[in-house]
């Protein structure tokens, strides 16, 4: 490659790990096959099978809609906050930060595909038939966050991280709990998938500002953010 070539990509080029809608689009489509089909099909399946109502497992529309959504917003908007702490704080400095349309990608992802899956096989799936083989509401509170949490080592992610998701497991499924029978996926679903946004791409975002001031700080302490950023195969 000739210098003059080298030198202008050198000035170019961030001095750090960038993720674009083209590096996410690499992880997300084999994820929709790997994940979400099985974890969304296997609960639909049931229902086509047993001709449950829909409303068993959660997917119906609560008699407070409203009530429910801003629920799900403010709780959602505390819990994000949390995970980016949590992800700068315990889990460690790497990063590669989203584009714009890429943070865009990302969130529709989380919101809208990602958590309404997970939610629907752990909470309003394995919860609610663990529930009704066990008779007890506590046992199917602790097995389904347990098997939510440690599933997440299949894609790769370090105990730091696993530990977080067991936190955040512990919040969805309570709030699943708690709520008027039958209970409602929805203001779990955007708990669920506002932690996620805030663990992995509000957290990416997070951790290059960090960086960022310390790299204006002399005798700064942290290191390059490097090309290690968390796992993103599997998700809260």
């Amino acid at each position: 490659m000739p210098l003059a070539t080298t030198s202008t990509k050198e000035q170019t080029s961030p001095p750090y790990p960038r993720s674009t809608v083209g590096t996410t689009w690499r992880w997300l489509w084999p994820d929709l096959l790997i994940r979400i089909v099985p974890l969304s099909g296997i609960p639909l399946l049931w229902l086509t099978f047993t001709h449950w109502p829909p409303a068993v497992f959660g997917l119906f529309l609560p008699p407070a809609p409203l009530t429910q959504l801003l629920l799900g917003l403010a709780l959602g908007g505390i819990m994000a906050l949390l995970a980016m702490l949590y992800r700068g704080l315990i889990v460690g400095p790497h990063f590669q930060r989203p584009t714009g349309s890429d943070h865009l990608l990302q969130a529709a992802y989380y919101l809208f595909i990602n958590a309404p899956a997970e939610e629907l096989f752990f909470r309003g799936f394995l919860l609610r038939l663990l529930w009704q083989w066990t008779g007890w509401v506590g046992w199917a509170w602790l097995i389904s966050t347990l098997v939510y949490t440690l599933y997440h080592r299949l894609g790769g992610w370090n105990w730091r991280s696993v530990a977080g998701v067991g936190l955040a497991g512990i919040v969805f499924s309570t709030l699943y709990v708690l709520q008027p029978a039958p209970p409602s996926l929805l203001s779990v679903i955007l708990v669920h998938g506002l932690t996620t946004c805030g663990f992995l791409s509000w957290g990416d975002e997070f951790l290059y500002q960090r960086w960022r001031r310390s790299q204006s700080q002399p005798h700064s302490r942290l290191k390059q953010p490097g090309e290690a950023p968390v796992s993103q195969e599997s998700h809260f």
